[in-house]
Formats: structure tokens, C-alpha cells, sequence
């Protein structure tokens, strides 16, 4: 059995910080509501985040010049019209729409209608496929963020996360800086 040095502590340390703060749990659960009706917009969210800062660009200048010029903030517009007006990175428009028609193929696959509900199913029912994670711009920490956004109770592993490990005394040096498992 692989045992982590520090495993126990690093666990009461963070369920001690859970029972003090009542409010995270609260945050994290309402995490997956932010994109009701708008998971066109969370697929930009999560791919325009690699590498960008967050709530410097992201949140003030890349969301809102999406939701400026798309037809709608639907998968479906998404999945048809990739948005190549943006600035993003090269490529980065046609990964936003693969990871939709993923999104999209998966609800078909499972007779699922309402985007919320294929988004939902995607993420919690452990049944997501290779359709998401094989598209090349999407390493396991974005992958895990959607989940994140779609419902999933997981964890982007990024580098804060990382740091917050080694902060608790868990030796954390076998991800890398995108989540990765080495």
C-alpha cells in the first residue's frame, strides 16, 4: 500500500478548516450553478484560463467580450461557431468548440437534452469518456475544473493546490505544474 508522509495531519488540518469555515462547502457546492443556462460561456471560461491570470484578464476581459459577440452562450452555438474573433491563444477557439461537441456527443450518447443535465451527467456519473480529455489544449487540470463547473465534487490539481499540499506537510512533487501524476 503507498502511504504519504504526513497523510493524517495534512487530513485533520483540512477537515479542522472545514468545520471552522462552514462557508467553503457552501461555495464549492454553489461552484457548479454559475453556469446554469450559460455552458457555452464555461467552456470559454475553462479553456481561456490555461495559463492566463484569472481574475486580472479572464474574468473582466475574456468572459464579457464572449458574451459581447456570441449569438448565445449555449454548448450548441459554441460546438458550431467557434469564436476566432477573441483573443486567445492559436487554437484555442476550435479547443473551446471540440470540448462542446464532446460535451454535446456525450448527451447524445445518453438520450440527454438540457445542457445543464448533459453537462451534470458528464461530470458526476464517472462515465466521462476519453471525448473531453483527449482534446489536445485540455491537461487534467482543465479537465478537472469543468468537472468542477459541470457538478463534480473533485479537485483541479494547479499548482495553488500543489503549494497548499507541500504547505501541509505532503510530499507533492510527483504532479506537475498541469496536475499531472508523474
Amino acid at each position: 500500500m503507498f502511504e504519504l508522509a504526513n497523510w493524517d495531519k495534512a487530513v485533520s488540518t483540512i477537515k479542522s478548516g472545514l468545520e471552522a469555515n462552514p462557508e467553503i462547502r457552501t461555495k464549492a457546492r454553489a461552484l457548479a450553478g454559475i453556469y446554469v443556462g450559460k455552458r457555452g460561456l464555461m467552456v470559454v471560461d475553462v479553456v481561456g484560463s490555461m495559463r492566463r491570470k484569472y481574475k486580472e484578464y479572464v474574468v473582466p476581459k475574456l468572459l464579457p467580450s464572449y458574451v459581447e459577440k456570441a449569438a448565445d452562450l449555449s454548448l450548441a452555438t459554441l460546438a458550431n461557431t467557434p469564436p476566432v474573433w477573441m483573443k486567445l491563444k492559436t487554437g484555442e477557439a476550435e479547443v473551446m468548440s471540440l470540448v462542446a461537441r464532446g460535451l454535446i456527443a456525450h448527451g447524445k450518447a445518453h438520450a440527454l437534452v438540457s445542457e445543464d443535465e448533459i453537462c451534470n451527467h458528464w461530470a458526476v456519473s464517472g462515465n466521462y469518456g476519453s471525448e473531453i480529455i483527449d482534446i489536445k489544449g485540455i491537461g487534467p487540470a482543465l479537465h478537472e475544473y469543468l468537472r468542477m463547473l459541470c457538478g463534480a465534487d473533485t479537485l483541479k490539481v494547479d499548482v495553488r493546490v500543489i503549494n497548499g499540499l507541500k504547505g501541509l506537510g505532503i510530499n507533492a512533487d510527483f504532479f506537475t505544474a498541469d496536475g499531472l501524476l508523474e
